[in-house]
């Protein structure tokens, strides 16, 4: 089922509890796991499993990423169909700009101003915001989570084991095996002492007078893990709100609403108009 090249006992009782519990593997015939103890030796051995009623809608992915480990990195992605939100963060290149370009934009007249102040607002934004889209390029930055001990031996170190894994791959020489052990232990080497290294530089700084909050979230940043601020789908009125402008827009209609006059009772309504 999940094109293993031999059956055992283990594998035959796996397939009973698949059958038992209705589950169904969602596995591409791309392997998952290599072994050095003999050339060339992957194999298929993390198993995504999903039950019956929503296996149609996942598919599995393998990255070829290890970090590491002698295993890939496997996506699994529910309902595949649906668009995924791009976290990227667009930022001016101002840089390259075109300023004679953006002045000229700018300077082109706009209609008067007789209207009210909130559209005359919207309608000034919305040309400067089309000169700048005309004159100056966007380019997207992806926001990356940085840990305070890592540094550019980290990043040689890296680096350089996943070239020798790439070359272990290519050719399976003992060579090159060797050199990739080489090299992951050296990685593994360096990244734990700069972690070591850098703890020891932070605890050493503390004084009587260090912020507490700053403490914690130190401590927490050298685990790599941090809170991500996304916004889950919004429904409202049947309408699902998938991307940031959906989302944006369908809370400011939500808080225009909750804010409007239509919410005050009609005694209030009355005494307003006859104050004002």
């Amino acid at each position: 089922m999940w094109r293993s090249e031999y059956t055992n006992c283990s594998g035959r009782s796996l397939l009973e509890a698949l059958d038992e519990h209705d589950l169904v593997v969602r596995n591409t015939t791309m392997p998952t796991h290599f072994s050095l103890r003999a050339c060339n030796a992957w194999s298929l051995l993390d198993l995504v499993l999903v039950s019956c009623s929503y296996g149609f809608l996942c598919t599995c992915t393998v990255t070829s990423e290890f970090l590491g480990s002698d295993h890939s990195i496997v996506l699994t992605n529910v309902n595949a169909n649906t668009t995924p939100e791009d976290h990227g963060v667009l930022k001016w290149n101002f840089s390259k700009a075109d300023w004679p370009k953006f002045s000229a934009a700018c300077d082109q007249p706009l209609p008067s101003f007789s209207i009210s102040l909130s559209y005359a607002y919207c309608l000034f934004e919305t040309n400067v915001r089309e000169a700048a889209l005309e004159a100056i390029s966007q380019s997207k930055k992806f926001l990356k989570i940085a840990v305070p001990w890592w540094n550019k031996q980290c990043d040689v170190a890296v680096k350089t084991k996943k070239h020798a894994f790439n070359r272990m791959k290519r050719t399976w020489l003992l060579s090159d095996i060797i050199i990739f052990k080489r090299c992951r232990a050296r990685a593994r080497r360096v990244i734990l002492e700069e972690k070591s290294y850098s703890w020891q530089q932070f605890c050493t700084s503390l004084t009587a007078n260090t912020n507490l909050s700053k403490v914690w979230k130190v401590t927490k940043s050298f685990s790599g893990h941090h809170s991500s601020y996304f916004i889950p789908t919004l429904h409202a009125q049947g309408i699902s709100a998938k991307n940031k402008q959906h989302k944006s827009n369908m809370l400011t209609n939500q808080f225009a609403l909750s804010s409007s006059c239509l919410n005050y009772p009609p005694r209030f309504v009355n005494v307003t108009l006859c104050c004002s």
